[in-house]
């Protein structure tokens, strides 16, 4: 009589490669689901940014008078830091979220003002997001002398 040999089951190198390999299946799912999540961020602070950027163009062209944006020229308040970037205050009262200092350590939104012969400003809002690798935000439109 012979004896039958079959194996059955796994042997120990066979289950030792097969975890090796859903190891590195699960590490690379891992490092994508980390990279997505802050590619989500920066999406949702862009945004944000350019959110806040539309509220002072807009309360800037709707609101203001042609006599405040030269009062801010004036007084050197060209910038928008870090703890007046809320959209309350920005709804409220836009001349008083400008300084006339930047926080060069957190973001911080730049107004320059450039006026030609027919009392038209080209008014350049630019956020300095104080990243490297974030290119920054530029916002361009006019604001005139209609009285």
């Amino acid at each position: 009589m012979s004896k039958s040999l079959s194996k059955k089951g796994f042997t120990l190198i066979e289950v030792l490669c097969s975890l090796g390999v859903f190891s590195i299946i699960f590490i690379c799912m891992m490092s994508f689901d980390k990279a997505c999540i802050n590619m989500k961020k920066d999406i949702k602070n862009i945004n944000n940014d350019v959110i806040i950027m539309e509220a002072i163009k807009n309360n800037i062209i709707y609101s203001m008078t042609f006599k405040e944006l030269e009062q801010l020229k004036t007084n050197k308040n060209f910038f928008v830091n870090k703890e007046n970037m809320n959209f309350d205050k920005i709804k409220t009262n836009v001349m008083q979220v400008f300084s006339d200092y930047a926080s060069t350590q957190n973001p911080y939104i730049e107004l320059s003002l450039i006026k030609d012969e027919l009392n038209v400003y080209n008014v350049k809002l630019l956020l300095h997001t104080g990243k490297k690798d974030i290119e920054e935000l530029q916002c361009n439109f006019y604001k005139g002398c209609h009285e």
